[in-house]
This record gives C-alpha cells, sequence and structure tokens, in this order.
C-alpha cells in the first residue's frame, strides 16, 4: 500500500509539473467542458435557455464523477506497457500499476469534489444530513474504477489493438451515462439499454443526493457493484495467470 501511495503521489507532483496551472488544471477541465456542453446543449435541447437552468449543475454532478472515472480508466489501461521498463527489471505484482492510476484519480478528485459541492450549494441546493449518505455513492464508484482499471490493464497487453478502443470505451460512458440528459425522460426500451451502463446508477446516486436531497438508494447500487466485482475478479485472473507473461508480452 506504501508504495502504491507513493507512486500515486509521484505521478501527481510529475503531472503538475507538465503544465504552468498544475493542480488547477484538474478543477478546470471539468468546468470547461460544463460551460462547452452548457453553450451546446442549454438552447433547446436542455435548460430552454435559461442561463440560471437547473441544467448546469445537472452537468456539473455528472462531469465530476465522468472526469474521475475516465481518468482512472484511461490511466489504467495502459499502465503496464507505459511501465514495461520497471517490469523487465524487477517483479512486482502486475496490479499495483493499475492501482497506482487509481490512487492518482482518487487523489484530484478529492481535491476537486469540495469546489463541485461548494458549486451546487452556490447553486440553491443546501446541504443537509443527506448528504451524507454521498460516500457510498463514491465507495461505490471507487470499486468500479477500480474494477474496469484492472480489467483493461489485464487484457491490453494481451490483446494490444485494444488501446485503440479504449478511448472510444471512455467515450460510449459518457455518451450512455446520461450526463447530459435525464434517462427518467427517455422512452423505457431507451431506458433499458442505457440502464445496461453500470455508471447510470453511479450518476443517478450522486444527483439524487446533492440536487433532489435524497438519502442514496442502496439498491440502485446493487447492480454497479456486482457488475463491478465480476470485472474485479475477471482482471484479477487475468493478471494472476499471466504475470510472468506479460513482461515478454509487452512492445
Amino acid at each position: 500500500m506504501d508504495l502504491i501511495w507513493l507512486r500515486g503521489i509521484g505521478a501527481l507532483k510529475a503531472d503538475t509539473k507538465q503544465s504552468y496551472l498544475g493542480m488547477l488544471w484538474w478543477l478546470l477541465e471539468p468546468l470547461l467542458m460544463a460551460a462547452l456542453f452548457y453553450l451546446a446543449f442549454s438552447s433547446g435541447v436542455r435548460g430552454d435557455g435559461q442561463a440560471n437552468s437547473h441544467f448546469i449543475y445537472f452537468l456539473l454532478t455528472g462531469l465530476f464523477p465522468f472526469k474521475w472515472a475516465a481518468s482512472a480508466i484511461t490511466g489504467s489501461s495502459n499502465s503496464l506497457i507505459s511501465n514495461k521498463g520497471i517490469l523487465g527489471q524487477t517483479y512486482l505484482p502486475k496490479w499495483i500499476f493499475p492501482a497506482v492510476a487509481n490512487m492518482t484519480a482518487l487523489i484530484r478528485f478529492s481535491i476537486v469534489f469540495p469546489v463541485m459541492l461548494i458549486l451546487v450549494i452556490w447553486g440553491g441546493y443546501g446541504p443537509s444530513m443527506d448528504w451524507l449518505s454521498v460516500t457510498n455513492i463514491i465507495l461505490c464508484q471507487i470499486l468500479f474504477n477500480l474494477s474496469v482499471s484492472f480489467f483493461l490493464a489485464a487484457t491490453v497487453p494481451l490483446i494490444p489493438d485494444l488501446t485503440h478502443l479504449v478511448p472510444l470505451i471512455v467515450m460510449a460512458m459518457m455518451f450512455t451515462s446520461g450526463i447530459f440528459f435525464d434517462i427518467n425522460e427517455r422512452p423505457e426500451n431507451i431506458q433499458t439499454i442505457l440502464r445496461l451502463n453500470p455508471f447510470v446508477s453511479i450518476l443517478e446516486g450522486y444527483r439524487d443526493v446533492l440536487l433532489h436531497g435524497k438519502t442514496a438508494n442502496y439498491s440502485m447500487l446493487i447492480y454497479p457493484i456486482l457488475a463491478s466485482l465480476a470485472a474485479l475478479a475477471m482482471g484479477l485472473a487475468l493478471f494472476f495467470r499471466f504475470d510472468r507473461y506479460y513482461p515478454r508480452a509487452l512492445p
């Protein structure tokens, strides 16, 4: 665990040194995305063009968790390939590398999440005791991020062509999770298809708590938890099965 923490902090420090604004970009990126999509969708599609529309906060509570998931997944998918030099020099359990990428993404989210809460409060969505239940949503997303990351990190070195599919997977998750639209407003047959994406229930959990003042509906988290555990089990099985093969398979 100490190794994961130290490498995660090291990755954050290296990331901040690669730009003038450093850590500020962790906050600016989802905010700029929210502004862009607000301008694109608020006229007609959502919000009826109203500047003070609920839609901007609907966007924020979708984009911040999504950026966390996207950062963890994309950073983990090539984690073995990007660390092939280390794997060629010494033995380390392969699951450590996606775990480090997830630790880095989690630390980033822990810094920007309070800012999201401040923006939501500023928008008139007052905090309540129900907000404490958002902790369970966050824990569920940690499991989701880690499971998808483990599965992709274990699979990509075995099937290198998957590298080109990971950005498409992340994009598909963005456009099918209900970040820009309320899934409950879609026809039931479309809802059934969209809810096959486990991330939908996670996003709805954030919004139920932060925007609608509800306690987290734990029954909604059963499906993402089970789906995540299945992906995590497959990822770990691949790591153990090909543990000694990965250093030879990496390009």
